[in-house]
């Protein structure tokens, strides 16, 4: 059973521009706990005082709300200084981790600081830590770039009372032959469990992590969606699948839960993950070419060496440009419309032609094709005009007209923006459930200051959560479009 030790909250504030703040850590934390990692680290208390009473609240709230039958271990991190040590004891951890430079490149030449001093510092702050009963985790920074002062350092920690050592290459100097030869010659040295943390700035953060944990490392430090300085760090979705699939290694994450896990980080940082991100990227089990929706629909395994309901995903079908008459069919049938084999051909062809003209066939395009061959689905709620007003120094507003079941309203009401104001004005009318947007995210489909942009929503209902998109060359509408299609998941039949 390998340990996954989650860095989100602290390297992933390391990110420029993403703050968390205290809501945002208590969320992660929650998720990260509901999703079973060994543990959470949950900031760097002496860096101020307000992180010190954010940490202090991950504490409080983790130990007091933790889901997951034994509450993970939350770790504060600390540099090899009395002061880091005393802040972290100050918030009610469980755990440090405590660092320091371990190769003459940064010891000396980026930090200024002797090879006797570091000796003596890790030393004292680990001693320190261990008079407070906590646990120690000694992280030698920059492993792979160092010498036998490495080995010196990790044995002074080991002899000062360090639990587990951390090998730590912040740079991503090293290939998985690397990790697995450091792994190695670490257990001949140390008898403590070794703990390995890989950056990504080559993208070999993960390949290292796998070849580490393989070479009997016991524990590896990740974060959600790969979050941390630089081009971040091993991906805790990447690592904890390719353990179980690739190397047969369990951890004790559960795997279903890491796409809402990811989509809350993402959320919370403001940090978007590539739609083609391994395991929790939208597209990753969306099949297009021909040749891979037949192979798909005869052998599950054929292009896949995970299934995607193992890790909360669903597979789905979709068209462009390399599709054929199949994943049209698929595609429709998942849609809830019916159509011949001339309609189908018809709307490939349209398909294939927009495809050709560069504009990405996402879902609302693909509705607009199939509805230009087949008609407009009746719907309880259409708008039929709206108009919006804003600019500087007014108050934004909108109205609108629209049927609900046949009945016709006028509805108006202002915001803090033309998007908000709309989505007031349609919340307010009489029949429409109360509904909150959720998730709120615009791409381009195509190219140019008059480029296609899709919108897309997530909005909790009455019932739960339902997904919509819209698309235009108009923002606004590209909005509205999205918001009305998402009522009328929402709406009850009988409107």
């Amino acid at each position: 059973m390998i340990r996954i030790f989650d860095s989100t909250l602290t390297l992933g504030e390391m990110v420029p521009g993403v703050s968390f703040g205290l809501e945002g850590k208590l969320e992660i934390a929650s998720h990260l706990d509901t999703l079973g990692v060994d543990v959470i680290e949950a900031g760097f208390p002496a860096s101020s005082e307000g992180e010190k009473r954010v940490v202090r609240e991950v504490v409080r709230n983790v130990k007091r709300l933790s889901r997951s039958g034994l509450s993970p271990e939350v770790c504060a991190l600390a540099r090899a200084i009395r002061e880091d040590v005393k802040a972290a004891v100050e918030t009610g951890v469980d755990s440090v981790n405590i660092f320091i430079p371990a190769s003459r490149l940064l010891l000396e030449r980026a930090y200024g600081m002797r090879e006797e001093e570091a000796r003596e510092r890790v030393r004292e702050a680990v001693s320190l830590a261990k008079s407070h009963d906590l646990t120690v985790e000694f992280t030698a920074e920059d492993a792979g770039r160092s010498d036998d002062l490495l080995w010196d350092l990790c044995r002074i920690a080991e002899e000062s009372g360090a639990d587990r050592i951390n090998l730590s290459d912040p740079v991503g100097a090293m290939l998985p032959d690397d990790a697995k030869k450091i792994v190695l010659e670490a257990k001949k040295r140390i008898r403590k469990p070794i703990s390995v943390t890989f950056s990504n700035d080559l993208g070999m953060a993960t390949a290292n992590s796998l070849s580490a944990a393989i070479a009997g490392a016991d524990q590896i430090h990740v974060s959600v969606n790969g979050l941390g300085p630089k081009a971040g760090i091993a991906p805790l979705e990447q690592v904890v699948v390719g353990l179980k699939k690739l190397a047969g290694l369990d951890t004790n994450v559960k795997m279903e839960l890491l796409p809402s896990v990811s989509e809350a980080v993402e959320r919370i940082s403001g940090i978007p993950i590539s739609e083609i991100s391994p395991i929790v990227g939208p597209l990753v089990f969306t099949y297009e070419a021909g040749v891979h929706v037949s192979a798909i629909s005869n052998e599950l395994s054929s292009y896949e060496i995970v299934s995607p309901g193992e890790v909360g995903r669903v597979r789905r079908f979709w068209v462009g440009t390399h599709s054929g008459r199949k994943a049209v069919k698929e595609v429709l049938k998942e849609m809830g419309y019916s159509a011949s084999d001339s309609d189908v051909e018809r709307i490939l062809a349209r398909v294939k032609e927009l495809s050709q003209e560069g504009i990405r066939i996402t879902e609302a395009i693909f509705r607009s094709v199939v509805e230009e061959v087949l008609g407009e689905r009746p719907r309880l709620f259409k708008v039929k005009e709206w108009v919006a007003v804003t600019g500087s120094g007014i108050t934004p507003t909108a109205t609108i007209r629209a049927l609900i079941g046949g009945r016709e309203v006028i509805s108006s009401s202002s915001g803090v923006g033309p998007v908000d104001a709309i989505t007031k004005a349609i919340r307010s009318i009489q029949g429409i459930p109360s509904f909150n947007l959720r998730r709120f995210r615009l791409i381009a489909v195509s190219s140019g200051s008059e480029a296609i942009a899709e919108l897309k929503i997530r909005v909790v209902g009455p019932k739960g959560e339902v997904e919509a998109a819209g698309t235009s060359r108009d923002i606004v509408d590209a909005s509205l479009k999205a918001i009305e299609e998402a009522v009328n998941k929402i709406i009850p039949r009988e409107s």
